[in-house]
């Protein structure tokens, strides 16, 4: 009898509610190993999103099956409850003699699969994290209304969230951390004190954070770039003055830190450029993060170069990483030419499979909707039938309860069709996003290349992670998707209308995750970027 174990999740409590039931799941898994003489040594259950890497019992599952080789098998209703991010899906594709059975869509990921099938899982997993990301981003912008009424968000240290009398969720101040907020200015002002001096002093005077230890040193540098201190705040990079919080300080103290601040950078800072890879690329030598700074020719042409911050253990790194960013941009275009000119018998299982993210997409949207619904036309009728009692009543008292009830469920249904408009906004993003996919199929390079700063870097960050590099070379770990999708173009060839890789590589095995992000490890991700390496030399 083979064992297995069970993951069932749901991704909020919400959505228990609404019908995504965690014991329907473990019930139909359960049923599924029974018929199918599959014992179930361990259950992982959990509602939390997976729109983050991560989540603990998915990273207790991880750990008991890499400690037990002979019960690498995992039952899971669906893709999308097993992984919605690119992170979660190469730790998973780095356990080796894995077994996914995704019970629900009759499907057995292993790795004795077609290469293509794979992919194409891939494929679902990335699509998903773009449509969670569009539906979080239209969901965010609910958030503007609140941001334009004079709420601010994320309290620094000195504030915390509470209600005001008007807000059950406004920014007040926190009594008992307030008096360290205030000593740190002045401690960096008037005793010019650095940033991790004040936080000893603060720690040995009582400030504790939540958690009841100190708090980080970068905690009190960032508290003296906040205008929030003053009764204003930033929110996607525009100032808001005046917001509804307490000022703590004094604009001219905070002005005076402004100035120490500036005189004290020893680089001239240029906030109307954006850098797509500044804070992507870190530095292969010792590990610090990469800046970038612009640099001007006698000539008046312009540069950009990127290097490492400098603030490792080995200090001579800084003047060895220098890289201009037309040659990261040369690079990164050269790996994305290998997702190029796809075979048509390729592109015809990603359309395939967009088809089937489609309707999974509309199973979950349809589900969401049809519960709004049903609340919109209970919140009608209420509304209904207390304006009927309404005009009954002579009672003053009545009516003022009326107006009061009338307004709160005025509010939930104008939420409720907020919440509707984001839903479409995200399905339209997904059409959107089917359509860019098939496109990048055919022009990756193209699209990077006439891309904006941002949507640079968003690429980036979909296609890999470990961003290294010094003055002579550049290291990425392309996600499984992307090494497959490579590999399949280089190394495969059609086998009665399907792509599959030749017999003799190995390229769908991966060894365990912490060998596959060492650099030059020698495992599939690590040839091919060797390889690319050499095709583009730096």
């Amino acid at each position: 009898m083979k064992k297995a174990v069970l993951y069932a999740r749901v991704s909020s409590t919400r959505q228990e509610k609404e019908g995504f039931s965690i014991p329907a799941q473990i019930k139909f898994l359960r049923e599924y190993a029974l018929k199918n003489d599959i014992e179930i040594v361990g259950e992982f259950v959990e509602a939390e999103t997976a729109k983050k890497a991560g989540r603990a019992e998915f990273n207790r599952m991880v750990d008991y099956l890499q400690q037990h080789e002979d019960e690498r098998i995992i039952l899971v209703e669906k893709v999308d409850r097993l992984y919605r991010n690119l992170p979660d899906y190469g730790t998973i594709d780095n356990i080796k003699g894995l077994e996914i059975h995704f019970v629900k869509e009759n499907e057995i990921l292993s790795e004795n699969s077609r290469s293509s099938i794979k992919f194409m899982i891939g494929i679902r997993v990335l699509m998903a994290k773009q449509y969670v990301d569009n539906l979080a981003e239209e969901s965010a912008k609910g958030l503007n209304e609140r941001i334009e009424q004079g709420y601010a968000l994320y309290p620094p240290l000195g504030y915390m969230y509470g209600n005001d009398g008007t807000h059950k969720h406004a920014i007040i101040k926190d009594l008992e951390r307030a008096e360290y907020a205030v000593r740190a200015f002045n401690l960096f002002v008037y005793e010019n004190l650095s940033a991790s001096s004040i936080n000893n002093i603060l720690y040995e005077e009582g400030l504790r954070n939540p958690d009841g230890n100190k708090y980080a040193d970068s905690t009190i540098q960032r508290m003296f770039k906040n205008p929030m201190y003053v009764g204003d705040y930033i929110y996607q990079k525009k100032l808001y003055p005046n917001g509804k919080h307490e000022p703590l300080i004094s604009r001219e103290l905070f002005q005076l830190a402004q100035n120490k601040l500036n005189n004290a950078s020893d680089t001239t800072r240029q906030h109307d450029i954006e850098f797509p890879y500044i804070g992507l690329f870190h530095c292969g030598i010792c590990g610090c993060s990469y800046t970038a700074e612009r640099k001007v020719k006698p000539s008046g042409k312009e540069y950009i170069y990127y290097h490492c911050t400098g603030k490792g253990k080995i200090k001579t790194c800084k003047k060895a990483s220098y890289i201009n960013e037309t040659k990261i941009d040369k690079f990164i275009a050269e790996i994305l030419k290998g997702l190029e000119n796809l075979p048509q018998s390729l592109i015809n299982e990603i359309k395939d499979s967009l088809k089937e993210i489609h309707d999974l997409k509309n199973e979950y949207s349809n589900a969401t909707q049809d519960n709004i619904y049903k609340r919109i036309q209970e919140i009608d009728r209420m509304i209904q039938n207390g304006y009927k009692r309404m005009l009954k009543s002579t009672n003053d008292s009545e009516n003022e309860l009326w107006n009061a009830t009338y307004t709160e469920l005025r509010a939930e249904k104008e939420q409720l069709m907020d919440k509707l408009s984001c839903i479409d906004k995200a399905d339209d993003d997904f059409y959107k996003q089917s359509d860019l996919i098939l496109k990048f199929c055919k022009n990756a390079s193209k699209i990077f290349l006439e891309a904006t700063p941002s949507e640079k870097r968003t690429i980036c960050e979909i296609i890999g992670s470990n961003f290294t590099a010094n003055a002579k070379n550049i290291d990425i770990t392309l996600y499984p998707i992307f090494y497959d999708i490579i590999e399949m173009n280089r190394l495969g060839r059609s086998k009665n209308g399907r792509f599959e890789l030749s017999q003799t590589q190995s390229g769908t095995k991966k060894e365990p995750l912490n060998k596959a992000l060492n650099l030059n490890g020698g495992n599939d991700e690590a040839r091919t970027r060797d390889l690319l390496r050499d095709r583009q030399a730096l």
